[in-house]
């Protein structure tokens, strides 16, 4: 195939991948989506734009995209702005595979499809348009961008948590990822009512993301314990509820009887399974 022929080609491709697109956003005016994996949903509450918005960036990305490809193909000397756009697009879909891969540890169907859709059209205008400074500059700039939309996970913890009891000092280096809606995180902050040395930092799951993802935790409550210069991690509230019985014991009380599921310790009861809700389940009980 010529090289004017692999333009072509890459013109078809990219407007089969912006009618894609185009339906994906009708799809999610309507609350649905083509992907409706939990992998997507995670991987797209990474970002930090919404889902519909990072569709409507894409389907502006190949309208445009296609524009300049059937301007070129018609004579006009757009081969250098093509040929920024192709390597900025190629370059931030190379980034948001490699955070999937190497960040988050999921991969989003969807996402992937996309990537295709970039690859295909990109690559025949990168054979075509020989220009290293305006590929380079293209490719500087699709770093950039993607980085900055799914810069989220880049948050210190610090900046966003906030203390579960007001009224109380706070307890340091102690902080709790959660969930409104999770029972477990509930159950933990319960226990903690009981104690009133104990006075956690909250941070919400969507703002922890970056670090559940890094770690490889699919689920709440988390615990993050800082004593440098190292720290700890604990998920689940039976191991939560294990750790602050034991930097916060209160006054002996009478043996009782071992609760079903426990394993009996110098005085500890650590639960051999803590609850965890998981973001794969759809309900968390």
């Amino acid at each position: 195939m010529t090289s004017r022929g692999l333009l072509k080609f890459s013109v078809v491709w990219a407007l089969l991948f912006a009618l894609g697109l185009s339906v994906e956003a009708l799809l999610n005016f309507k609350g649905r989506a083509f992907c409706e994996l939990s992998s997507c949903f995670i991987v797209g509450e990474l970002a930090r734009l919404s889902h519909r918005s990072m569709v409507l960036l894409g389907l502006g990305y190949f309208a445009v995209f296609s524009v300049l490809l059937i301007l070129v193909l018609r004579g006009q000397r757009l081969g250098g702005l093509l040929l920024l756009l192709a390597s900025s697009g190629l370059a931030a879909e190379t980034i948001f595979l490699l955070r999937q891969a190497f960040d988050y540890h999921l991969w989003c169907p969807f996402c992937l499809a996309v990537a295709l859709g970039v690859v295909g059209s990109a690559l025949p205008v990168l054979w075509h348009f020989k220009y290293p400074v305006v590929g380079f500059l293209g490719a500087l700039l699709g770093i950039v961008v993607a980085f900055y939309l799914t810069s989220i996970s880049l948050i210190p913890l610090e900046e966003v948590a906030f203390s579960a009891f007001p009224e109380r000092p706070s307890s340091s280096g102690l902080i709790l990822i959660y969930s409104p809606e999770c029972p477990h995180c509930h159950e933990v902050l319960e226990f903690c009512k009981k104690i009133p040395e104990a006075n956690l930092s909250l941070c919400p799951r969507e703002k922890a993301l970056g670090l559940l993802r890094s770690l490889d935790l699919k689920g709440v409550p988390v615990l993050v314990i800082k004593e440098p210069p190292r720290v700890r991690i604990l998920q689940g509230s039976g191991a939560i509820i294990a750790y602050l019985r034991e930097r916060f014991p209160r006054p002996v009380k009478a043996p009782g009887p071992i609760p079903p599921g426990a394993t009996e310790m110098p005085g500890l009861l650590i639960p051999e399974t803590g609850g965890v809700c998981s973001e794969l389940q759809p309900k968390c009980n």
